[in-house]
């Protein structure tokens, strides 16, 4: 499997927590010293979905907890994303801080 840079930088970004979209987009900002754009950072979460390097959660308020989502579709800016175990290897074979 070959990631990219930017999937790199937005796996770190999830390696600790749940995190939404924008969280997501301010931390591969900071990390990559670059402008990325929030268009760029979706497509590449929706690629690794596909590639299960992350999963997909709705904040659910009544129990106050994450449920994984089945799908993501328009409702993207909506979910929080965290590492999978496949994303972790990835992410451990590939980063370098710099």
């Amino acid at each position: 499997m070959t990631v990219s840079i930017l999937d790199l930088h937005c796996l770190n970004a999830v390696t600790d927590d749940y995190e939404d979209v924008a969280s997501i987009v301010d931390e591969v900002r900071r990390t990559s010293h670059g402008n990325v754009s929030r268009e760029e950072v979706v497509a590449a979460l929706v690629n690794m979905l596909a590639e299960k390097l992350v999963a997909a959660y709705a904040f659910e308020p009544q129990g106050s907890r994450f449920v994984i989502a089945d799908s993501v579709g328009e409702q993207v800016a909506e979910m929080w994303f965290r590492i999978t175990p496949v994303g972790h290897r990835e992410l451990d074979a590939n980063w370098v801080d710099a």
